[in-house]
């Protein structure tokens, strides 16, 4: 049989239409995250004088290592969009419309069906991750950044080992979910499941250091971790799961109800593949309150997203625009970014800063950081000492090989705007971020047409998709 005798390569194509061969999709796949996953690390380029330079360093870092570290995460988050997307062909949904079991009744063996199914998929999987992992190396070379070799292959499997244990573990939650939809949230649980576990086997510190991941044999170092042992455990008792649950369930056939053979006073409910919801063949049911919850959740979502979104905009452009002397007041708090390292480490380079507005009656105490205009300009600086009308001020941190207190000077109090009262480093790395071309189109053009096309977009996501 020619279908019998096809099965591995269909699967190979199932998530297309019209049984196209997907080889060159799944490489175009593969070429867009790589090709994503670089310019996503220039991104974070211009953000490397914020607070993520502290706290994931392992993704900011001029070398092979930090692009690669990043497309690997990435691609765990497309591979999982890509798995729900396509949820009803790629994993065992189609037993429960009775694909099976007309081919166990051909004489098929569900053993060899199973592995035609995990083999294809996990081949998918490893064929779009290792095309974009070459891209992302490739294109590396071209910032000229030191090779080094020794963390290639230990970066590579850690990202396949995470994709194989979301593939098993989609595959076995996919043969308990009774609809489409309850499988495509587990879907999506399966991604954090693995982060979670992880996280809580100390996975993350030692994949982010770039000493550790030099050598090899450091990822099965039970010392260290327990990740690897715990997710070989799981994947092999995924497989042994999979392959009897799959072999018993594809011995039911869902018999589809003969209106002929039905009593008069009896009326026949259609059940949704996808939702599971229930429905009389021939009558329009109104929509449940589970679907209303969920129709005003996601436009609440969507609204918050605009709000926000366009809010970000209007806040960065003020700040951009303030000037001194009319600088932006709320609640007669100054926000400031700053864009210095002469404050630190009480106030680091572009930290978003919050100076308490001030008065001509205010006591100004030495010691406090000040908020103050010189000349047209506006600069933060300490006082360290203070007369009747005048204020001597100071930086906090000299350069290496700076003469100490060479930056002190005397200001008039009548120049004072605000005293220092707090900063926010995450809040500064977001409007760093918003003046980026990128963060631009995010929180601007991406709202903007989300805002015109809205009732489009929601009668899309409506429609009826069980065919």
């Amino acid at each position: 049989m020619i279908y019998k005798n096809s099965y591995f390569k269909k699967e190979l194509r199932q998530a297309y239409t019209e049984n196209k061969i997907s080889t060159n999709r799944k490489i175009a796949f593969a070429l867009f995250l790589g090709l994503f996953s670089f310019a996503l690390y220039f991104v974070f380029q211009t953000l490397q004088e914020s607070v993520l330079s502290d706290v994931v360093p392992e993704i900011m870092q001029p070398s092979f290592f930090s692009t690669i570290y990043l497309y690997i995460h990435i691609v765990i988050a497309f591979i999982i969009s890509y798995f729900i997307l396509y949820y009803d062909y790629l994993f065992f949904a189609e037993i429960r419309k009775n694909s099976w079991y007309l081919l166990i009744q051909m004489g098929y063996n569900p053993v060899i069906m199973f592995f035609s199914k995990l083999f294809a998929l996990m081949y998918s999987v490893i064929l779009i991750y290792t095309v974009g992992f070459i891209v992302t190396i490739i294109l590396t070379f071209l910032l000229k950044y030191t090779f080094i070799l020794a963390y290639l292959p230990t970066l590579y499997l850690v990202g396949l080992a995470d994709l194989l244990l979301i593939t098993i573990l989609s595959m076995t939650f996919s043969l308990y979910a009774k609809t489409v939809l309850n499988g495509r949230y587990w879907t999506f649980f399966t991604a954090i499941l693995v982060f979670a576990l992880k996280t809580a086997l100390g996975q993350y510190p030692i994949i982010s250091n770039r000493v550790y991941m030099q050598n090899f044999s450091t990822l099965f170092n039970l010392q260290l971790s327990a990740y690897w042992l715990v997710g070989s455990v799981i994947i092999i008792t995924c497989g042994l799961i999979c392959l009897f649950r799959s072999r018993n369930i594809a011995k039911y056939y869902n018999l589809a109800p003969d209106p002929d053979i039905l009593p008069l006073d009896k009326e026949i409910v259609e059940i949704d593949s996808i939702t599971g919801k229930q429905k009389l063949i021939g009558n329009i049911v109104k929509k449940g309150w589970r679907g209303r919850i969920l129709d005003t959740v996601t436009t609440f979502l969507l609204i918050v997203f605009i709000c926000v979104a366009l809010a970000i905009n209007v806040f960065v452009i003020v700040i951009n625009a303030s000037t001194p002397g009319q600088e932006v007041s709320i609640r007669g708090v100054i926000p400031f970014v700053f864009s210095s390292s002469t404050m630190e480490p009480e106030i680091e380079i572009n930290d978003l800063t919050y100076f308490q507005k001030i008065d001509t009656q205010y006591q100004i105490e030495e010691g406090q950081i000040i908020l103050f205009e010189e000349n047209n300009l506006l600069y933060v600086e300490r006082v360290v000492s203070k007369t009747e009308n005048n204020l001597i001020v100071d930086i906090d941190y000299y350069p290496p090989m700076s003469q100490i207190g060479a930056m002190k000077k005397t200001i008039s109090r009548q120049g004072v705007h605000g005293v220092y009262s707090g900063r926010n480093r995450w809040l500064g790395a977001l409007i760093l971020f918003a003046n980026t071309i990128v963060g631009r189109i995010l929180f601007l053009l991406v709202p903007a047409v989300l805002l015109f096309y809205q009732g489009q977009l929601y009668k899309y996501f409506r429609k009826d998709k069980s065919t």
